[in-house]
């Protein structure tokens, strides 16, 4: 059985975002959490802002164009006061001055829009959005709070600091596969499904349960994709050939809720048909014995362009990365023998160990 590590050590390497949009993911939010945190007339209640989302849970691939931040203000979600409706209305009127106070002439180079939770603000110029959320969290964002829901004007559930700290709890006690499982997971759906994508907050969902109770997580990464999916698919498989236009419910990780009451027919069928092709190309290419055969049907899975089929440098690099003293280990987990330029790393200690001695 092919599980080609290094192949998906590339793979995962290939899929994270370029190092300048890491960059402007990290530089570009305190302009605009400054501007809201010091409004006169829009208040906020420290500590006044919080990034989450993908960015936050370190599950974004592709190139990062988006940051959503929690914006925490005064009221009682069950009063509905303020009304969910008019707060994110009162939040639209506060952030149309924030073309001008970072340094645009009116609307020039920035697009601001309401959406059903949030507003949503696209710097033009660095072609990056933001989605900024107004909450009410009584007691901080490391507890349960609310967010508001315009359609319905009401203020709902919401527990997204509590998921990054899942998150991370799972990785590491799985030694740093959960993430990559769902970067994998996320790329997949991006590189198979141009149209009618499932949220990324209900992939991360269905990824958690997965890890919590159907997944073998001491395999590597080609078998947990593999029976990643099968299991997805066997999951809700019964769904499609009711006729009331079932779909899944998937419950929130945090508060249990359903989190997917709003996923259409027709698009849930279309990810079915992707995660079925998948699951199918998957088996067949960890059954075959030939690599190269195996490299291709991973390629049909993730993309030509995204699964190497040399990995002759990376293996070199991972063989130099094994010498003691030399290797560096990135945040993501992965080893590298090369310090990068910028972000954070950490050297791997020199040793001193020759070999057991032997009389």
């Amino acid at each position: 059985m092919l599980t080609l590590g290094t192949h998906f050590d590339e793979l995962d390497r290939k899929i994270q975002p370029p190092k300048e949009r890491l960059e402007a993911a990290r530089d570009l939010p305190p302009m605009v959490r400054d501007y809201l945190r010091q409004h006169e007339e829009f208040e906020t209640v420290a500590p006044h802002s919080r990034i989450v989302g993908s960015y936050a849970q370190d599950l974004s691939v592709g190139d990062v164009k988006d940051v959503d931040i929690l914006v925490r203000v005064d009221g009682h979600a069950e009063a509905n006061e303020p009304q969910a409706k008019q707060l994110i209305l009162d939040l639209k009127g506060a952030l149309d001055g924030l073309p001008e106070a970072l340094g645009f002439e009116g609307y020039a180079g920035v697009d601001i829009e309401r959406a059903r939770r949030s507003v949503h603000v696209y710097l033009v110029g660095r072609d990056f959005h933001f989605d900024l959320v107004p909450c009410i969290a009584p007691n901080g964002f490391e507890e349960p709070l609310y967010v508001p829901d315009r359609g319905f004007n009401k203020w709902i559930p919401s527990h997204p600091v509590g998921f990054v700290a899942l998150l991370d709890g799972l990785n590491t006690a799985h030694g740093g596969k959960m993430k990559r499982l769902g970067r994998l997971f996320k790329h997949f759906r991006d590189y198979q499904m141009k149209n009618r994508r499932p949220k990324s907050y209900w992939l991360g969902a269905l990824l958690v349960h997965h890890v919590q109770s159907t997944l073998d997580m001491s395999q590597p990464l080609a078998l947990l994709f593999r029976d990643l999916l099968d299991a997805l698919y066997k999951q809700y498989a019964s769904l499609l050939g009711r006729e009331d236009e079932a779909t899944p419910n998937i419950p929130d990780p945090m508060l249990g809720h359903n989190i997917s009451w709003n996923w259409g027919r027709s698009h849930f069928e279309t990810f079915m048909r992707r995660v079925d092709d998948g699951r199918k190309w998957a088996a067949m290419a960890t059954e075959v014995a030939d690599r190269e055969e195996a490299v291709a049907y991973w390629q049909k899975v993730f993309g030509e362009k995204y699964f190497p089929s040399d990995v002759t440098e990376a293996a070199k690099e991972l063989a130099q990365a094994g010498l003691p003293g030399v290797a560096t280990v990135l945040p993501s987990g992965r080893v590298s023998a090369q310090r990068p330029a910028t972000g954070m790393s950490t050297p791997s200690g020199p040793t001193r160990f020759y070999g057991e001695k032997t009389d």
